[in-house]
């Protein structure tokens, strides 16, 4: 089962109506059709608003149903792109076990950006560069990453995170609790 058909099981669950969902997110109706239909792809962002207000993970739109043994090979992740914020992420665990933290890798292209709006929620976040470079807008600090180079902070504070270069960067990030 697909990202749209799983959003679209959950909104029946829910007994929310497309238009319903939509006020709720603050779409269009007709977007979230084309997503449920698999005619165009949510931003990160978005799905992350989706999943919460339909009650499940963001990890359970994405990943296919697994009794294995948590491992995922690298020719085998899944990945969410964002074409607007010019960022592609996957999971390098599954969500069927009890977790703690959630490891994801982000690639992000030349000026890509997590939103241009600042966000926060609970938890903690640790980030590793393994490519490229990174700002963290934290609050009112912005604080550049390079290559090797590694960040940690409370989820709580206001963050937003871009690549300020014409390169492509790639970083590990590690939050807890688990958010997708």
């Amino acid at each position: 089962m697909g990202i749209g058909e799983k959003i679209k099981e959950s909104r029946t669950k829910k007994k929310f109506s497309l238009r319903e969902l939509a006020e709720m997110t603050g779409l269009s109706a007709s977007f979230i059709s084309q997503v449920e239909q698999e005619k165009a792809s949510p931003s990160i962002e978005t799905l992350k608003k989706i999943a919460n207000l339909l009650s499940v993970k963001v990890s359970y739109l994405i990943e296919e149903e697994s009794e294995e043994l948590d491992m995922v090979k690298k020719d085998e992740r899944r990945y969410i792109t964002s074409v607007d914020s010019n960022i592609k992420m996957a999971l390098l665990t599954s969500s069927n076990v009890e977790k703690h933290m959630e490891p994801i890798l982000y690639e992000i292209g030349p000026y890509g950006e997590s939103g241009r709006g600042y966000y926060n929620h609970q938890g903690e976040e640790f980030i590793f560069v393994i490519e490229g470079c990174l700002d963290i807008y934290l609050e009112d600090e912005i604080h550049s990453l390079k290559c090797g180079d590694s960040f940690y902070f409370k989820s709580s504070k206001k963050h937003r995170f871009k690549n300020n270069t014409d390169k492509f960067t790639k970083a590990i990030w590690v939050v807890t609790p688990p958010t997708f």
